[in-house]
């Protein structure tokens, strides 16, 4: 999942304890809530908050994109999100989309 090319050396973004519990509670609750909806892209995202829950607590740009992109689609999973799906979803994506945001333009 991290590009390896010659020239580029991986990116990878670190969570502190509260942002990674942050976002790891947030978007588990959301894939509960999203349900049978979501389907199979569930695992997918399971698997990234597993890797971010590990120590260190870090994650790869084109995961930290991959994350942002099944949230999405979770939460767009319901025609009518309650609010409370919308606060979780925010509170999930802000943290992501903040780190992205802290890359060099050339490197986003």
């Amino acid at each position: 999942m991290t590009n390896t090319s010659e020239n580029n050396l991986p990116i990878w973004f670190f969570f502190s304890d509260v942002d990674a519990t942050a976002i790891n509670e947030s978007a588990r609750k959301l894939l509960v809530w999203s349900g049978e909806n979501f389907g199979p892209l569930f695992s997918a995202a399971d698997n990234i908050l597993n890797a971010m829950m590990v120590p260190g607590h870090r994650l790869s740009k084109e995961s930290v994109i991959e994350l942002i992109a099944l949230l999405g689609a979770s939460f767009g999973s319901n025609p009518c999100p309650s609010p409370s799906a919308r606060e979780l979803f925010t509170d999930a994506i802000m943290i992501l989309s903040y780190k992205l945001s802290e890359l060099p333009r050339e490197e986003a």
